[in-house]
């Protein structure tokens, strides 16, 4: 009896309210939200796919920057080295050598060589120096895309959390509990 009453005080309750526009708002609040969802979860394949196809690129700079400096050093450091052995050896010559390397304009020459080969030695240090930059400058970009598709993801996984936390499973089940009893 008291099991009647209820449910006869729960029917006048529901035909005082205004069940269909009711339903067609809960469909409408979970249409926009499945909406929502999916198009997070557009935005976090996107993501991810750039991040997986930005990382490669950022391993290898890391890896070859270090690798260009040290052989360009090296390069440096040999030539000098060599022309600084060539320079020990003329001092220890005695006098009357020197005079006839003077004379026969073989310091002259070497001294235009030495020359220039410090001068493509100082192009190609300023091309790999240039070279080096602009990957630098480029890795600095990568790191700040992955920074902020990183942040952009998390952002996105929050929202993602925030909208389960909405439409959680009860939520669903109890509507469609209550459209069934509607009929609908």
């Amino acid at each position: 009896m008291v099991i009647e009453e209820t449910l006869l005080d729960q029917q006048e309750t529901i035909e005082d309210c205004n069940v269909p526009l009711e339903i067609a708002a809960i469909k409408t609040l979970l249409g926009q939200q499945q909406d929502s969802i999916e198009e997070n979860g557009e935005l976090i394949t996107i993501a991810g796919a750039k991040i997986f196809e930005l990382e490669p690129v950022i391993n290898k700079i890391e890896e070859e920057f270090p690798i260009v400096k040290n052989k360009l050093r090296a390069y440096c450091k040999q030539t000098l080295d060599s022309f600084s052995d060539e320079l020990d050896d003329m001092a220890r010559a005695d006098r009357d050598k020197w005079d006839c390397v003077h004379e026969s304009g073989k310091m002259s020459e070497l001294i235009d060589k030495v020359s220039e080969e410090n001068a493509t030695l100082k192009e190609k240090i300023k091309t790999q120096k240039s070279a080096l930059i602009k990957q630098k400058i480029a890795l600095k970009e990568e790191k700040d895309a992955n920074k902020q598709l990183k942040s952009d993801v998390a952002s996105m996984m929050r929202r993602l959390v925030a909208v389960e936390e909405v439409v959680h499973p009860a939520m669903c089940d109890a509507a469609e509990q209550k459209l069934g009893e509607l009929g609908v």
